[in-house]
């Protein structure tokens, strides 16, 4: 097949939507399809066209502001089809989404994240307004069963499919790191992991008012992201004299992340809105278990009791004592991050594409 995925997040920006897209985008090429991702100048990475990981990936240049973004690039990708051949668009995210209403050609969606869910919060005319903008789609990807049903209830009244979010089990896999001894981790001390951007809905308020609490344990706190809640949350350990043994990396390029999870003991997942994370994946991938709220797709990733612990989001008391109960049992904690990589099986990044390319 000939398919263009078209996302406004990708490489080399980090977090799950990039991650994914970058993921799908190079399995489904691995699998032999022609792949052709559309996305925007990122980064350093400017160029028009370039080739990467066998799909080729169009950056035009085009602003960010709507409406101006998708009447533009309605425009750009007429010209695109007009000599490139694509049997399908698979749109990522809701910006670009309006851009594909007038392409003759069937229009997939991927309905990745929890902005969707705010908007149907939002009252019956957000609603309206939603399913407009899906009218014109032949089908409808969600990440988490959460997000499946909301997609129903906008008024979308055509296919929807929950697949889950895959990982490459080849890069993201346990072995050996030299980080721990880089950020001089003790004997006996344990790394507690945030891999999230510092943003209110991921609850890192949360995790720090929790985190405090873990002052009279041997415990190293790592936070791989960044965002607006870093302040908030540097000042919430300060208070508690815990900001020493916290390790601010800031944005992580998703290359680096195998060997950061691999220094880690277990993975925190405070969300108060989650699909199927892609943090979650990479750390059951990487050995990890997982404390993790019960909200969104983060109960489908969770064996509750075997390979993590999930408690009520918005609650540092309970999610200290998850916490607690991991860094004080090694042996449990080892033993549920064992687990967590058996059952990383079922999203791997493979079938992952392939129920993309053949199943839908």
């Amino acid at each position: 097949m000939h398919i263009a995925l078209i996302s406004a997040d990708f490489m080399p920006n980090v977090g799950g939507v990039a991650a994914h897209v970058a993921g799908l985008g190079g399995a489904l090429a691995a699998l032999g399809h022609s792949v052709h991702i559309v996305t925007l100048p990122l980064g350093a990475q400017r160029a028009p066209e370039s080739t990467w990981r066998g799909m080729t990936v169009h950056r035009p240049n085009l602003p960010k502001i709507q409406p101006l973004y998708y009447l533009l690039l309605e425009r750009w990708l007429q010209r695109l089809l007009a000599h490139t051949p694509v049997d399908i668009i698979h749109v990522h995210g809701l910006r670009p989404l309006q851009a594909t209403r007038h392409l003759k050609l069937p229009v997939l969606f991927t309905n990745h994240t929890s902005g969707f869910l705010r908007r149907l919060d939002q009252g019956i005319r957000q609603q309206r307004r939603l399913a407009a903008r899906m009218a014109h789609l032949c089908h409808v990807i969600a990440p988490s069963a959460e997000l499946a049903a909301a997609t129903q209830k906008v008024g979308f009244d055509g296919p929807v499919t929950f697949i889950p979010n895959g990982v490459d089990t080849e890069i993201f896999q346990p072995g050996p790191t030299a980080h721990r001894k880089q950020w001089n981790v003790a004997a006996g001390e344990t790394v507690v992991l945030l891999a999230r951007r510092l943003v209110d809905k991921n609850g890192v308020t949360v995790f720090a008012a929790a985190a405090a609490d873990l002052h009279d344990l041997p415990v190293r706190l790592v936070f791989a992201g960044d965002g607006p809640e870093r302040d908030k949350v540097s000042a919430m350990l300060r208070r508690a004299h815990m900001l020493d043994r916290a390790l601010f990396l800031g944005n992580v390029p998703n290359a680096d992340m195998p060997d950061i999870y691999r220094a880690a003991d277990l993975s925190v997942l405070p969300s108060f809105m989650e699909a199927t994370s892609i943090t979650g994946l990479e750390s059951m991938a990487c050995g990890l278990p997982l404390v993790g709220t019960r909200v969104g797709g983060i109960p489908d990733l969770i064996e509750e009791g075997a390979s993590g612990l999930l408690v009520p989001p918005g609650d540092p008391a309970a999610l200290e004592s998850a916490m607690r109960t991991l860094i004080l049992d090694p042996a449990r904690r080892q033993a549920m991050g064992a687990r967590a990589r058996a059952r990383h099986r079922t999203f791997l990044l493979d079938a992952h594409s392939r129920r993309h390319a053949h199943g839908v």
